[in-house]
């Protein structure tokens, strides 16, 4: 959504806001320390290629054990770099923090069949220069919110198998829906259990549903292994025709 909206309405001011300070330091690296940083996730892509499977897993989670319990003695681009190549390598995308890790990132490996490359050379060099002159929060979200101009609003799903490290109450997304309706445009995006929660609490907001299939991730368990599973995506929103992209916000 951001680059998205970044290349197609080039916004006068934008702000993007997370709580988790990690994944936040990666955006921050990316767009002060790039040459840095991309040296650092080089060097591990090519350490990386050259192993064959069982090294690579072997690779990962010792990278994963280190950032775990060594983050403190390396520099900040090394960490955000890290936690970038995890997240590249590691299971679907997830995010998610375990005990055994310390509280920090713990995703498993994922299926560890890069070839050629691990990221995109390409795509981080375009998310340094978008991010320029961005406003980079990690703190509560309620500090980031500006109701001018059009607010984009991520919360964790609601019965979500992951764990982020930071609990999101029904009461805290019923709070959020009512910023929500204060704001001139937004749109919020969450997950649809069945239960009527987002009839009854949307308030003024619009509402659409969109049929999706997880095919990993939130797979159901069948005999013999996993299959998709069905699931339907949730959209609130307001859509002022008098607003443009003057003024962006990212929660």
């Amino acid at each position: 959504m951001f680059l998205h909206v970044m290349k197609e309405y080039q916004p006068e001011e934008v702000v993007i806001n997370d709580l988790n300070k990690d994944v936040i330091r990666i955006y921050e690296c990316v767009r002060g320390s790039y040459d840095e940083f991309l040296r650092i996730l080089s060097e591990y892509e090519e350490d990386y290629l050259g192993l064959e499977k069982p090294q690579r897993k072997e690779y990962y989670y010792n990278l994963r054990n280190a950032h775990a319990y060594d983050y403190e003695s390396w520099a900040t681009e090394k960490e955000a770099a890290t936690l970038y190549f995890l997240m590249k390598t590691g299971f679907n995308g997830i995010y998610q923090v375990n005990k055994n890790t310390n509280g920090r990132y713990g995703t498993p490996s994922g299926l560890l069949n890069q070839r050629g490359s691990v990221f995109d050379r390409r795509v981080l060099k375009y998310w340094n220069e978008a991010l320029q002159g961005v406003k980079i929060l990690s703190g509560d979200w309620r500090d980031a919110v500006m109701e001018d101009g059009f607010v984009f609003m991520d919360p964790p799903y609601r019965d979500s198998f992951a764990d982020y490290g930071n609990s999101f109450s029904d009461e805290d997304l019923k709070d959020l829906i009512s910023v929500a309706e204060t704001c001139e445009s937004v749109m919020l995006c969450n997950r649809e259990s069945g239960d009527g929660f987002f009839e009854t609490n949307r308030g003024k907001l619009e509402m659409k549903k969109f049929d999706i299939t997880y095919t990993a991730g939130r797979r159901k368990r069948v005999e013999g292994g996993y299959k998709a599973k069905k699931a339907v995506e949730v959209v609130l929103y307001k859509k002022n025709q008098g607003v443009g992209c003057g003024v962006l916000t990212f929660v």
